[in-house]
């Protein structure tokens, strides 16, 4: 095997993987010297660009390596789009994709946990990702208040599925670098622009300001953090609510 400090010469990145990787390995004994753990539910949310997507793999990587048993949900709005015709999908209005979204992250989540063997559950706009769509289509008027506040009589069920929710958000300025930054084409963005990013980050202030924030939920604001860093953080946390959850049981 390689030796991984001949290549990683950063000293504090090697010295903040060589303690993570410990913690990982503490994690490991600890779970295979207890019987019958529920999974760690772990969704991450938020904005475009702010690390969701390449974390998720970074996490997945970091505990099947470790030979920690770790799932992913499949995505649901590929799962409509794979399961429905051009014509189903172009009668449907925003909300009842997004409530169909919903119903599938459900199941989907449901499925994963009802299966044995699962230490680790990872979420890439899972479950909870579908209220900060509400809320947007709220603040769009296509649903009413009525429609909106009976909506979220539901969340605080979901959110009790979970173990952790990690927000994240960064500035609608670096959003747009980083959108320009990972792609080679140069027309304008249609989504990613600084009003649309900018009404987003609004939107999802304005969900969590309905939310009674406790420790399971984490707002991370990436603007300034290294994609890495941004994995490294999320781990710990992770490892630290893992391990947090087994002892109390």
């Amino acid at each position: 095997m390689e030796d991984y400090k001949k290549y990683i010469k950063d000293e504090k990145l090697l010295d903040d993987l060589e303690k993570l990787h410990k913690k990982k390995v503490v994690l490991k004994e600890l779970l295979d010297s207890t019987k019958d753990n529920e999974p760690f539910v772990v969704e991450l949310a938020g904005l475009p660009r702010t690390g969701k997507s390449v974390t998720v793999e970074r996490l997945a990587d970091f505990f099947k390596f470790g030979k920690i048993n770790v799932v992913k949900t499949k995505e649901p709005a590929q799962i409509i789009k794979d399961t429905h015709t051009v014509e189903e999908l172009d009668a449907m209005t925003k909300v009842d994709f997004n409530n169909k979204t919903l119903e599938i992250s459900r199941k989907e989540l449901e499925r994963l946990k009802n299966q044995k063997g699962n230490s680790i559950i990872l979420q890439d706009r899972g479950v909870i990702d579908n209220y900060f769509w509400y809320q947007m289509m709220y603040e769009d008027n296509l649903i009413t208040e009525d429609e909106f506040k009976e909506i979220l009589k539901e969340l605080p069920l979901d959110l009790a599925t979970m173990d952790r929710l990690f927000v994240m958000s960064a500035s609608p300025e670096t959003i747009i670098y980083r959108d320009y930054m990972n792609a080679i084409f140069l027309e304008p963005r249609k989504k990613t622009t600084l009003e649309g990013v900018s009404k987003l980050k609004d939107g999802f202030e304005n969900l969590l300001s309905n939310i009674e924030v406790d420790d399971k939920i984490i707002e991370l604001d990436t603007t300034n953090i290294q994609e890495l860093d941004t994995s490294i953080i999320i781990a710990n946390n992770i490892i630290d609510g893992m391990v947090k959850k087994i002892i109390k049981k």
